[in-house]
């Protein structure tokens, strides 16, 4: 139960291996939740998950270092394009939803952006692309180490790709500078 609660949690879990939980205040918080489990055996079950050593390419050590090896770029000038059917763009990416196409943009390389009345245009973003090394593909919680980054930072995500060892996270204009930095820092 408490691995389980634990799996919900990832920031609580992340914080549990590294050593920075207190342990008896979170027990009790989980004994709140559920009483029908005394508070000794979620502290012990705790105990003893905060004291695995984490394999290679888990521990939040290694995250940050695959993060540093990353080459991270921040592009403006780009545009969110969505329709319900395919149109001849040049494209950044394209991501292929049930009942739509997201496009990312370069809006210098596009020009004029003609999507009729079968889709919408977002402008005033910017994409962070992340080009990491290719162990990433089995390093479970690297999108998420990201992702943590930013919401530590106030930002939020308004489009995220993650694909082999690509990432790319669309941003509000306003929020790209501080989305760099909070990767790159």
């Amino acid at each position: 139960m408490v691995r389980n609660y634990l799996m919900l949690y990832p920031d609580i879990y992340s914080s549990l291996r590294s050593g920075i939980v207190n342990i008896s205040s979170l027990a009790r918080d989980i004994h709140d939740k559920f009483p029908e489990y005394s508070i000794s055996s979620i502290r012990y079950t705790l105990n003893k998950i905060s004291s695995e050593t984490a394999e290679k390419g888990t521990s939040r050590g290694y995250l940050e270092e695959l993060l540093g090896r990353s080459k991270i770029t921040l592009q403006d000038k780009i545009a969110v394009v969505t329709t319900s059917r395919p149109i001849n763009v040049k494209y950044l990416s394209a991501t292929y939803l049930q009942d739509s196409i997201v496009y990312i943009v370069d809006e210098l390389r596009v020009g004029k952006i003609e999507v009729g009345t079968s889709g919408q245009v977002e402008r005033d973003v910017s994409a962070i692309h992340i080009l990491s090394p290719k162990e990433i593909e089995r390093v479970p919680g690297f999108v998420m180490r990201i992702t943590e980054r930013l919401f530590s930072a106030g930002i939020n995500i308004l489009q995220l790709i993650s694909c082999s060892n690509e990432t790319i996270i669309v941003v509000r204009r306003s929020d790209g500078i501080r989305a760099y930095e909070a990767l790159t820092l």
